[in-house]
């Protein structure tokens, strides 16, 4: 692994440690070095989202001072060496017949797209970290064989339950996620991810189990929430939202399942202006 060195606003040589496949693998080692001790910083995480979907090798890095640099090391030495090896690829002798060739490939083929999914998606390694030093960690992250990560999952108000729960794809990018946000043992709470950005959330506000909250999102940023009446799926109101401030709804006022009216809301969320919205 080549070596960086950087200098801080502090005037400190700053050397990476680690050049991670995606951020969610450098916040994982930022934290463990964290524990550990070692103060680290994360460079180039934000960079990835200029190149697409495809991971940006190399390009977030981990850093530490000069002086933690060997430290560090050894403590990143000691996680790599505690991931599973990659398994050899096993050696198949092809048949002569023709029939058999033909039969051998398809049977191949499909062992190959299970073997390849196996590899970059099958849990077979969890660690985690424990912050509040109770024995239990409080985050984990379970990975493939590949070493690509697969699966994390968060207990945020520390209480020794998971209430968050991250599903990623074959790169390490996030695909889905469920979440427990009034920590009541529910998962009243799905989203969805789009290009590593939150897409939509889908949340069950009074536990009955029907979804009557949809949280949207352009780019990641919040811009809509839609109240959804459970019994007729049709909208009660759609709220519009600029910077996390709501600047315009529109409202069923007489429940008759048509939205018909629409709000302006000034920075002080008050009703600044109103209009009757035209039947279609």
């Amino acid at each position: 692994m080549s070596i960086m060195v950087a200098q801080n606003s502090n005037n400190k040589f700053m050397k990476t440690v680690y050049q991670a496949s995606n951020p969610i693998e450098a916040h994982m080692l930022h934290d463990l070095l964290k524990q550990e001790g070692v103060a680290a910083q994360i460079h180039g995480e934000y960079l990835q989202g200029g190149i697409g979907e495809l991971p940006a090798s190399g390009m977030v890095r981990v850093v530490v001072e000069e002086a933690d640099y060997e430290q560090a090391r050894l403590v990143i030495v000691r996680w790599d060496e505690s991931q599973p090896t990659e398994p050899a690829a096993p050696q198949v002798k092809p048949p002569a017949r023709l029939v058999t060739v033909l039969r051998g490939f398809v049977l191949g083929l499909a062992i190959g797209v299970a073997g390849a999914y196996a590899y970059f998606q099958t849990p077979v390694n969890v660690n985690g970290i424990d912050h509040n030093g109770d024995g239990i960690p409080d985050e984990k992250w379970t990975r493939a064989p590949s070493g690509t990560l697969v699966k994390s999952e968060s207990d945020r108000n520390l209480d020794g339950k998971v209430d968050h729960i991250m599903h990623f794809d074959r790169h390490g990018f996030a695909l889905t996620a469920e979440s427990d946000d009034n920590f009541d043992g529910v998962f009243e709470t799905k989203s969805r991810f789009h290009l590593r950005d939150y897409e939509i959330s889908e949340v069950d506000t009074d536990g009955d189990g029907y979804r009557d909250l949809i949280l949207r999102y352009t780019h990641g940023v919040f811009t809509s929430a839609e109240f959804v009446n459970p019994v007729t799926s049709l909208h009660l109101r759609v709220e519009h939202y600029k910077l996390g401030i709501m600047t315009m709804a529109e409202v069923d006022t007489n429940k008759d399942g048509t939205l018909d009216t629409r709000y302006f809301y000034n920075s002080l969320n008050e009703i600044s202006a109103s209009e009757k919205i035209l039947k279609k």
